[in-house]
């Protein structure tokens, strides 16, 4: 059998970078020493280490997805309450309205007055018999937040005018007045406005409120 000579180069260790040179050549000899050195423990810990890491990242995902779940609840709360603070303050706002309509419209007409139920009925149901408006314009009218009469300032004529409350007056307000103003004036056969009262007016809506020659009034909150 052959023999293997193997020769292994002898080092000089004098200093720290000596011993430095000697394990950069001997990449095995820095393994031993580090078994030697370090306990099972400590050479365990990167890998233990790694792993609470990726526990504690679990967690926090975890974590992070209530929190954002409970922003989005938080959220949802929040819009159906704005929504019926909103509902509440319109109610309010009617009420008010009703109760004091020559000082709310007092910019545009003299004597205002609210125009009884029995008398719009009479003339609804009078204009269905005659064919003038369907039932179902009848039931439009009467869906009317409120109904009012007086005398236009600036040309002295004597008006009816549907009225529309809203927290926000929005295009659909709008829409409505008008749309219920115009089925007023078939039945009645005098000179109705549409108007539309509110804290707030949405973006967009003022042009619509100028083109349907709508009547507004904007409360102070």
């Amino acid at each position: 059998m052959a023999k293997i000579n193997i020769v292994m180069k002898e080092y000089r260790i004098t200093n720290f970078a000596d011993l430095m040179q000697a394990l950069r050549e001997n990449p095995e000899w820095l393994e031993e020493l580090r078994r030697i050195v370090l306990t099972q423990e400590l050479l365990e810990l990167p890998k233990r280490f790694e792993e609470f890491r990726q526990r504690v990242e679990e967690r926090f995902d975890v974590l992070e997805k209530q929190v954002q779940e409970v922003e989005k609840k938080v959220d949802e709360i929040r819009k159906r309450l704005d929504k019926d603070v909103c509902s509440l303050k319109g109610m309010w706002l009617e009420m008010k309205v009703k109760k004091n309509v020559p000082s709310f419209f007092s910019e545009y007409l003299l004597n205002a007055k609210t125009i009884g139920q029995d008398k719009i009925s009479k003339a609804l149901s009078s204009a269905v018999e005659k064919g003038i408006i369907s039932k179902e314009e009848r039931k439009d009218v009467f869906r009317l937040d409120l109904v009012i009469e007086g005398t236009l300032l600036s040309t002295e004529e004597p008006v009816f005018v549907a009225v529309e409350v809203s927290y926000t007056i929005a295009e659909n307000d709008v829409q409505r007045a008008a749309r219920r103003a115009e089925i007023l004036k078939k039945a009645t056969g005098r000179k109705v406005l549409p108007a539309v009262v509110g804290y707030r007016i949405a973006e967009g809506t003022q042009k619509l409120i100028t083109k349907k020659g709508c009547l507004q009034v904007l409360v102070p909150e």
